[in-house]
């Protein structure tokens, strides 16, 4: 049996337009004969399974594509719904609300099958891809938990009713605590925000990088899994400003909703008119994720509070992200340091000539005024121009010190390295090319000697006879 991979998720190329280049018929019938229309047992060729891994691998695709649409939809539902009863558009035991909150039950139902079905096809591909026949053999303890968290997530909805609760809620400075009345549907609509990881997974799906059989294969080589922290590290890289912007953006709408979600409803169930408002939910979001925090506006209730811990920890994540991208773009290029430092190595070696030029100035001027021994003050004044001078060239040559320092990166070490292990490359070649003349020059000599003797012995022979 072929060795376990644990996260084998490699589309490799081999599947025709029709999908029939592998078949699961094979049977094994006992002594090896054929029995009817079934053939002996053997495994299948590479092809067979590499084509029938490309068709899991689209088949995985096109359904994480359905449940991110059915996970979207559910949370468009939702929020239609929350709004419409919050601004008593219609109530909660109305037939409308009940349609509404049936659509969302039923893209919730949807969407669970399709993720059911999404898994089912990575456990196909983790057997195809091992060689294995049993699917159990992939369901580790890992995978199981895996799954039960992801089912338990994306089941959570509203539900059709009018139910409400209770809970405690208390005010900026810590005092008058006062019970509020939400309703359930704002404990159970916040959890399908979590929703949105199916994002991450398309991304990753999609991505050219985990399509590619020779990314895959490279990866593979240097021991490289290719999931989503790969992908997002690979799209920093390349494009950091429009994923730090799509971020921000997308969590600071998803916040300010949530928060006044939880903050828009005041004592006995009635509305807060501060945080019922967006645009304040989304000032008090916007100075929480800038850490500027003003506290013109402020979170009443634990799950608000909670919100806003989040949000702020988000903003620190995001500015550590923003001030590394920044201080990345702002760093010279290898060609733009090269020119930077051949002219500032200009401008200090014309520096250095002219403070040497006017060292020896300065000198002729002080031997001069000295010899004669007049006008004391000149001589004091070139006297300092001689110092000031020589200070200068000092400190001109301390600056192409530092500008050498500076100009020895990580790039250049990883070049002068490159060239000397060519050069040793280059050596070993010309050493084993003289050992293998060494030794075809010993193998002349000794046929040489071989000669040289049985001339000696042919001699001795006539010379006897």
């Amino acid at each position: 049996m072929s060795t376990i991979i644990e996260n084998p998720e490699i589309p490799l190329v081999g599947m025709n337009g029709r999908n029939k280049l592998y078949s699961d018929d094979f049977t094994s019938p006992q002594n090896g004969d054929i029995v009817g229309n079934s053939r002996p047992f053997r495994f299948e060729t590479v092809g067979k399974m590499l084509a029938k891994r490309k068709e899991l691998f689209q088949k995985r695709k096109r359904h994480c594509d359905v449940s991110l649409c059915l996970a979207v939809l559910g949370v468009a539902f939702m929020i239609v719904e929350t709004e419409l009863t919050s601004a008593f558009i219609i109530g909660r035991n109305t037939i409308v609300s009940y349609l509404l909150k049936m659509c969302i039950t039923a893209l919730t139902v949807a969407l669970l099958i399709f993720i059911g079905l999404y898994h089912y096809n990575d456990i196909q591909i983790f057997a195809v891809g091992n060689g294995v026949d049993d699917l159990r053999l992939a369901m580790s303890a890992r995978r199981i938990i895996k799954i039960i968290a992801e089912f338990i997530v994306c089941s959570i909805h509203p539900i059709p009713g009018a139910f409400t609760i209770t809970w405690e809620a208390t005010v900026a400075d810590g005092q008058n605590a006062r019970k509020m009345t939400v309703p359930l549907d704002v404990i159970l609509s916040l959890p399908m925000f979590l929703r949105f990881y199916l994002i991450c997974r398309a991304i990753m799906l999609h991505s050219r990088l985990y399509q590619d059989a020779s990314s895959q294969g490279l990866g593979a080589l240097n021991r490289i899994h290719f999931n989503f922290r790969f992908i997002f590290k690979s799209l920093m890289t390349l494009y950091p400003e429009y994923v730090l912007t799509i971020i921000m953006f997308a969590s600071f709408l998803t916040s300010s909703w949530a928060l006044r979600l939880c903050e828009m409803y005041g004592e006995d169930g009635y509305k807060d008119d501060v945080h019922a408002s967006f645009l304040n939910c989304m000032w008090l979001i916007a100075v929480t994720f800038l850490s500027v925090g003003y506290g013109d506006i402020v979170p009443t209730s634990y799950c608000g509070r909670g919100i806003a811990v989040l949000t702020g920890m988000m903003g620190a994540g995001c500015t550590a992200l923003v001030v590394a991208v920044l201080a990345r773009r702002l760093e010279l290029s290898r060609s733009e340091k090269y020119v930077h430092d051949f002219v500032i190595d200009a401008d200090l070696d014309k520096r250095l000539k002219h403070n040497a030029a006017n060292v020896m100035r300065a000198g002729w001027f002080v031997y001069k005024y000295k010899k004669s021994k007049e006008r004391s003050s000149k001589i004091v004044s070139h006297h300092r121009k001689l110092l000031r001078a020589v200070y200068n060239i000092r400190e001109i040559r301390a600056a192409q010190r530092r500008l050498m320092d500076n100009s020895v990166t990580l790039v250049e070490v990883g070049k002068s390295q490159n060239e000397i292990t060519s050069a040793i490359y280059v050596m070993k070649c010309r050493q084993t090319l003289l050992e293998e003349k060494m030794v075809s020059v010993e193998g002349k000599l000794s046929l040489i000697l071989d000669q040289v003797v049985a001339i000696k012995r042919a001699l001795y022979r006539a010379k006897d006879e």
